[in-house]
């Protein structure tokens, strides 16, 4: 059965095919459902599409709690886009890590345990340079609503890497060290 082109009698078992009440009703639902836009429905297949003041609204009506509404719009989409890996996943390093890849593009996080850090914090490695401002705002309120309680976000790095052409010399000296004293 294809969408928009219901029919709800043909659904029914062979003895309620033949009630009036179930046909007439199976009539009128078979029309109410043939006339929803289902292309309009399928918001997942038109996330790149949709405008901001949607995107708001789907986030209120998700209740994505750490979604911002002052976010960039690709970053508003990536969030509904992957907002059910972080619900199924929430006090995790996996929800963190998805929200980080939503914000930033790319990072990762580090355990205090990895870099001599205090017991039960965490940092976050990024090669994104654009994590400044409203944009690290926006993060660091987003790993605070989906983290577990009881960790906490020590910092955030921008780790940055270039080609450098480096010269570097040296020189060795040997010798023998003489000393000549006049006398007299």
């Amino acid at each position: 059965m294809e969408l928009g082109k219901v029919s709800m009698l043909s659904l029914q078992t062979g003895s309620m095919k033949h009630d009036p009440t179930t046909c007439a009703m199976s009539k009128v639902l078979s029309d109410v459902f043939n006339a929803i836009d289902t292309e309009k429905s399928l918001i997942r297949t038109q996330l790149d599409t949709l405008t901001e003041e949607i995107l708001d609204l789907i986030a209120v009506e998700k209740n994505i709690f750490w979604y911002d509404s002052n976010s960039d719009i690709d970053i508003k989409r990536n969030i509904i886009r992957n907002c059910n890996k972080v619900f199924r996943t929430l006090g995790t390093n996996y929800a963190i890590e998805q929200v980080i890849a939503d914000y930033f593009g790319d990072g990762q996080i580090e355990e205090w345990y990895e870099y001599d850090g205090q017991p039960y914090h965490f940092r976050v490695l990024t090669t994104n340079t654009k994590v400044t401002g409203e944009l690290a705002d926006q993060f660091h309120k987003a790993v605070e609503a989906v983290k577990r309680k009881s960790t906490r976000l020590h910092e955030v790095l921008v780790i940055m890497s270039a080609n450098l052409n480096l010269y570097y010399g040296f020189i060795v000296h040997t010798g023998d060290k003489i000393i000549i004293r006049q006398e007299g």
